[in-house]
């Protein structure tokens, strides 16, 4: 397997740019907050632990195994934004809460998401607290005191086309609603999709078996076979990760006497597919948008004949003493 060891920019006085494939996050994840200008190194050597390996099985056992990933695009997503709202009152807060979704999920279907791919879901009505001191002389007590309520509630909404969330953002922020909690992606025929990758690990199986008898002589006809199967599903909401960007300007020396104020380094996310390193086979490599990841593995162990073990004969005693050998398939 290959590893694509990626680099950033580095800003210097001279200003020497490099190629950007992963933008900072090898720099972030390698360095942190360190002045990476210094001590860059770029040695082409294989670094330890990466290296392919092959381990053989002691006795006359053989271990095949194929691994698969397959690339979905989603059929439908689900997007779910939290809703939160105080207010003085039960019948103030409740109000407030449902002029908002009711305008929410009004305006939803002007823009082409149908009533019944909404759904309200109650989550939390609480009261809050405030500490108020008593009013005594000399007293330094504080006591909790009701303040108002707090209501949560999670619209659900279900939509096909991507593009659409474009627009379902522009609506909720017009309802000063920005918590998008998150979007889960779902594909229609999943079972599809695995007797897909069955059938492709199958004839890469075959393919390797008849590898070992007519190019390899490895004998694999004659011994019994155990086969194994195992598959995963990895979804868009588990592969984001995080970063912050990092760019320094080296002006050397330090700076003068006084207050220095750094510029703000925003944290941002970015989607991490899981890597291909480990499969043998991959269906849709090329992944534009998060995609949902199948993973299917079946591996294969068979029992090789050992030409130095002798036969074991069957012998019949005949009631006349004689010695028949006996056949035995």
């Amino acid at each position: 397997m290959k590893k694509i060891l990626y680099t950033a920019y580095f800003l210097t006085l001279t200003i020497f740019v490099m190629g950007q494939k992963s933008g900072n996050k090898n720099y972030a994840k390698a360095k942190g907050n360190a002045n990476y200008n210094s001590g860059y190194n770029n040695s082409t050597e294989v670094p330890q632990g990466i290296e392919p390996t092959v381990t053989l099985n002691q006795g006359n056992l053989v271990d095949l195994e194929v691994q698969i990933l397959s690339n979905q695009k989603a059929d439908s997503y689900v997007a779910i934004f939290n809703l939160t709202q105080m207010g003085k009152t039960v019948d103030e807060t409740n109000r407030l809460l449902t002029d908002r979704y009711n305008g929410f999920a009004q305006e939803l279907q002007t823009v082409g998401v149908p009533k019944d791919a909404i759904y309200l879901d109650m989550i939390s009505f609480v009261p809050l607290y405030e500490y108020q001191k008593e009013k005594k002389i000399f007293s330094k007590t504080h006591n909790e005191v009701p303040k108002g309520f707090e209501m949560q509630q999670n619209v659900h909404i279900k939509y096909n086309d991507v593009s659409m969330m474009l627009k379902i953002m522009s609506v909720a922020a017009k309802y000063e609603i920005f918590d998008l909690v998150k979007v889960d992606y779902a594909v229609n025929n999943q079972e599809a999709i695995y007797i897909e990758m069955r059938e492709k690990a199958v004839a890469h199986l075959v393919q390797e078996i008849e590898l070992y008898v007519d190019k390899l002589g490895v004998d694999l006809e004659s011994g019994y076979r155990i086969v194994g199967e195992d598959k995963k599903v990895s979804f868009p909401v588990d592969r984001y990760s995080s970063y912050n960007a990092f760019s320094n300007v080296s002006l050397g020396g330090a700076p003068e006497k006084g207050k220095v104020q750094d510029m703000y380094k925003p944290q941002t996310m970015y989607y991490d597919k899981v890597a291909y390193d480990n499969f043998d086979i991959v269906i849709n490599p090329t992944v534009l948008e998060p995609a949902i990841q199948f993973m299917y593995t079946m591996k294969v162990q068979i029992a090789v004949k050992d030409p130095n073990k002798p036969t074991p004969q069957h012998i019949w005693l005949t009631p006349d003493g004689d010695l028949v050998p006996i056949k035995i398939d």
